[in-house]
């Protein structure tokens, strides 16, 4: 079992986001550049930036266009639910990358993403992009049926998408696109080309009492490894559900699963960003508090560096 501890509350030094709140209470992925951290939630239309440390407060980003609800059940419908976040590596307008949130398709209003470029010192540069993601997502669903994008990750040459296999006979598994393709549109302003897939396989990855853990987030290591979340979510088939525990996990650079053991903490990890640390594996997360008046908190665990090898 992997322990986890708490490093810090994701309190912001103003009310920000539909809400005029404090914090962000329902995060949903993270980007680690340096000691910043980038963290998307579900329910805006801002990304959150953060010092890890928990002296200073963070502050919010707009990147995607629109104003949504303060009314916590109307913005649920209107939500572009955001679900993962990626680093995007230097392309030809944008020298320094950018950080790239892609919404889950779960919904046709889904179906957007937003990429905030860089500067050389890994912060904001410039105004966010919007970018369509529908015809993606269209050509994913007669492979996986419900699509459900929870995870992102530049992996070599490799755009590596994760697959949420919660609802009913959705399939929980990868998703790999050639980079090349999706930073020629980046570059372009076009939409993600849905012939940028090459590759769409199942991936089983147990479950924890009874219910099939499925995945959550990722993020990769240096030498191409991912670390990965999961979590097992009683949904009967749809839907939100009980949330059972949440695992951690190792798969290799060509996407096999290699390790995974469960948190010791009955959450439901929605994001994570992962990097080697001296003589470790440190992993960030992040989870949806559940609770609007609640701030989402940042976890920490550590796992060995050979985990997966």
């Amino acid at each position: 079992m992997i322990e986890i501890r708490t490093v810090r509350e994701l309190t912001l030094d103003k009310p920000s986001g539909a809400a005029n709140s404090p914090h962000i209470s329902a995060a949903s992925s993270l980007v680690r550049i340096g000691e910043t951290l980038f963290v998307i939630a579900d329910d805006e239309l801002d990304i959150g930036i953060f010092p890890q440390d928990a002296k200073e407060h963070g502050h919010m980003v707009q990147i995607l266009e629109g104003r949504l609800s303060s009314d916590i059940e109307v913005r649920k419908k209107q939500k572009p639910d955001l679900e993962s976040a990626m680093l995007v590596p230097p392309f030809e307008n944008h020298p320094h990358g950018g950080v790239m949130a892609l919404g889950s398709g779960s919904k046709p209003d889904r179906c957007n993403g937003a990429l905030l470029p860089l500067n050389g010192e890994g912060a904001p540069a410039g105004h966010y992009i919007t970018v369509d993601l529908k015809p993606l997502y269209e050509r994913l669903k007669p492979d996986v049926g419900a699509v459900n994008i929870e995870g992102a990750s530049v992996v070599g040459d490799t755009v590596r998408l994760l697959q949420r296999g919660n609802d009913g006979d959705a399939m929980n598994g990868i998703v790999d696109l050639e980079l090349e393709a999706v930073l020629a549109a980046l570059d372009a302003g076009e939409p993600w080309p849905p012939d940028a897939v090459t590759r769409i396989e199942a991936r089983s990855l147990g479950d924890l009492k009874g219910v099939s853990l499925c995945f959550a987030d990722s993020s990769p290591l240096e030498d191409d490894r991912q670390v990965f979340a999961a979590s097992a979510e009683d949904s009967h088939g749809g839907g939100d559900g009980a949330i059972v525990g949440s695992a951690l996990g190792m798969m290799t650079p060509d996407g096999d699963v290699s390790f995974i053991d469960e948190v010791d903490q009955t959450i439901k990890v929605e994001g994570l960003s992962a990097r080697i640390e001296a003589d470790a594996i440190l992993v960030l997360m992040v989870t949806d508090a559940d609770d609007p008046d609640t701030p989402s908190p940042l976890l920490e665990a550590r796992l060995p560096l050979d985990t997966g090898s």
